[in-house]
């Protein structure tokens, strides 16, 4: 596929002309990974931005006292890695293959000069930035996370509820362990929250099907935007 027509395939370069991608496609570069391959890692100069063209790839931050990193996010079709840190010397995170994929590459000089001189990628990456600013200023006062599980709650209520007598059935069940990989909690946590929320008499479980208290939800939830905003993603099967 010609460079012009993977940009294409990005929402962040919906708004540009075909005159436009031809000119970028020029200051991009093919490149490919294996699964498991590191891309860049946390401390290194942050020479690029990547375009994800075909596979998965992994965002994670270095802990403290070696413990396991914290994932992040999974990049996938479509999507743009390392914008968060275009303007920085160096990388704060580490970027994996989780798959083998395939990668336009950006230097983040000719980031700046030719695709943020295009008004309409320069507003998608203001608002991208914008809306990651929101969502760790969300994260670091959601407390003992129990904020964070009503939000994926509200998700799982969107996809798959049914409301009945002011409750909402979860036509899925839900399956802490999953819970817990998706929300970066330990499965051990997840189980307290979900304690406390039965003792409270918000959620209970049918045969592992939750149900949820419709009223204690929508007051629960005051940022909507916020929350269908949150994509939940976990590693892919193997």
């Amino acid at each position: 596929m010609p460079p012009e027509n993977m940009l294409r395939s990005a929402p962040l370069f919906s708004g540009c002309s075909p005159a436009q991608l031809d000119l970028l496609a020029g200051y991009t570069r093919g490149v490919t990974y294996n699964r498991h391959e590191e891309i860049y890692h946390e401390g290194q100069p942050a020479k690029h931005v990547h375009l994800v063209v075909k596979g998965e790839v992994s965002l994670e931050k270095d802990r403290a006292d070696n413990a396991e990193p914290m994932r992040l996010a999974i990049v996938r079709p479509g999507e743009l890695f390392g914008i968060g840190e275009f303007m920085l010397s160096h990388y704060h995170t580490t970027a994996t293959a989780l798959t083998r994929c395939s990668l336009l590459q950006i230097t983040t000089h000719d980031f700046r000069k030719h695709f943020l001189a295009i008004e309409s990628i320069r507003d998608g990456v203001l608002t991208q930035l914008s809306e990651i600013a929101r969502y760790l200023l969300f994260s670091v006062t959601a407390g003992s996370g129990i904020n964070m599980l009503v939000f994926y709650l509200w998700r799982l209520c969107r996809e798959s509820g049914k409301e009945i007598g002011g409750k909402i059935h979860l036509q899925t069940k839900v399956l802490q362990p999953q819970i817990a990989s998706l929300l970066n909690m330990s499965r051990e946590h997840v189980t307290r929250l979900f304690a406390k929320l039965q003792e409270q008499g918000v959620v209970s479980f049918n045969r592992g099907y939750p149900i949820i208290d419709k009223a204690w939800l929508q007051d629960a939830v005051a940022d909507t935007d916020l929350a269908d905003f949150i994509v939940y993603r976990d590693y892919p099967q193997p």
